[in-house]
């Protein structure tokens, strides 16, 4: 069954209570027959991911706010989340997502009483590094920085909502966060699997440039069912990095290299602290192999780029990382069964289908 820590949803209770609203109420909407605040040892018992989602959801009728103030200094009306997936679903990279969504962001601003404070870019790259921190929230108002948790889920739902948009966990390389450093830094590494810095000027996520051209996996048909299970999908507590498939972890390392620089098998098993054999056998074991791996990867990469019609087939080439263009003709047909200007003339045909139809 699907948990996360009890004293995750002790936060959202807390604020119901705040809020007027009976505890017994609640605690029967959610599915509860126990009163959780007055656990005795929270922070090692987990509940079902479903009660908090249910929470979530009671809360936020009650404060007609799907922030409730968590890591926010302002409401965002029931709806608010919904009209920025739609705003950005049609992006082609994770960039694009990530450059619409501050700008939804700062719209909505303009109607929210934020004061006068800049809004930081909404991405930073990193002096001296192939890093850019993906900005997240901007800088706190005076006095509204010191929120640990609320803070950090907040963060958490949006990488998870990120990591959907592409189909695959976004590999972090740290967590920037504005808020203070708590007595007890582990549980916010262990809740992202990466280093967290805390008393940062903005927060967000630090990932490798790369990665910023990955491009989205979803459309406005996934996007109604994510809509439709939310916010289960953002809150929910994956498995542990370490007990994840051999081969979705291969994916994450694919993807956080980009296609110009595709480790091999040697490298990744040196990553993964196991001999190149060990890697094949798992691999073998879970019905792929690494070669399946890193053409499934291309594959993907190059049919998104051949939609991009700005882009010509020889710049494709070059961006994946091919020096010889009649490499990459040959590899394409392999991947697809045809070749890449075949490929965009039956693109263009049903394009003009779709417009005719």
């Amino acid at each position: 069954m699907n948990t996360m820590p009890l004293k995750t949803l002790n936060t959202l209770l807390r604020v119901v209570i705040q809020q007027g609203y009976p505890l017994e109420g609640a605690l029967q909407q959610i599915g509860l027959d126990y009163n959780p605040l007055e656990h005795h040892n929270p922070a090692s018992t987990d509940v079902p991911t479903e009660c908090y989602s249910k929470l979530y959801r009671l809360l936020m009728e009650i404060l007609q706010d799907e922030a409730f103030g968590l890591g926010q200094q302002y409401y965002a009306p029931p709806g608010t989340f919904r009209m920025m997936c739609l705003f950005v679903i049609h992006c082609p990279t994770l960039e694009q997502a990530l450059l619409r969504s501050r700008e939804f962001h700062d719209y909505c601003n303009k109607y929210r009483d934020v004061g006068h404070r800049v809004s930081p870019p909404a991405l930073i790259p990193e002096e001296g590094s192939d890093r850019v921190l993906c900005v997240l929230q901007g800088p706190a108002a005076k006095g509204a920085e010191h929120e640990h948790i609320g803070h950090a889920n907040v963060l958490l739902m949006m990488y998870r909502f990120y990591s959907w948009l592409i189909a695959r966990e976004l590999p972090l390389e740290a967590v920037h966060m504005r808020a203070p450093a708590p007595a007890d830094p582990s549980h916010y590494e262990a809740l992202f699997g990466c280093p967290v810095h805390f008393g940062m000027p903005a927060s967000g996520l630090l990932v490798t440039r790369q990665l910023l051209q990955l491009p989205l996996a979803q459309n406005e048909d996934s996007l109604r069912e994510f809509l439709r299970q939310a916010p289960y999908p953002l809150v929910k507590r994956d498995q542990p990095g370490e007990l994840q498939a051999l081969s979705r972890r291969i994916e994450q390392l694919l993807a956080s290299g980009g296609p110009e620089h595709l480790p091999n098998a040697s490298d990744v098993a040196a990553v993964l602290n196991m001999s190149p054999r060990t890697l094949h056998r798992r691999l073998t074991a879970e019905g792929t192999s690494f070669q399946q791996l890193k053409d499934t990867f291309r594959r993907e990469l190059a049919v998104h780029y051949m939609q991009r019609r700005e882009l010509s087939i020889d710049a494709i080439a070059a961006v994946m990382g091919f020096q010889d263009n009649s490499a990459f003709y040959r590899s394409f047909k392999k991947w697809t069964g045809t070749s890449p200007g075949q490929y965009r003339q039956e693109l263009a045909l049903q394009q003009q289908d779709s417009r005719h139809g």
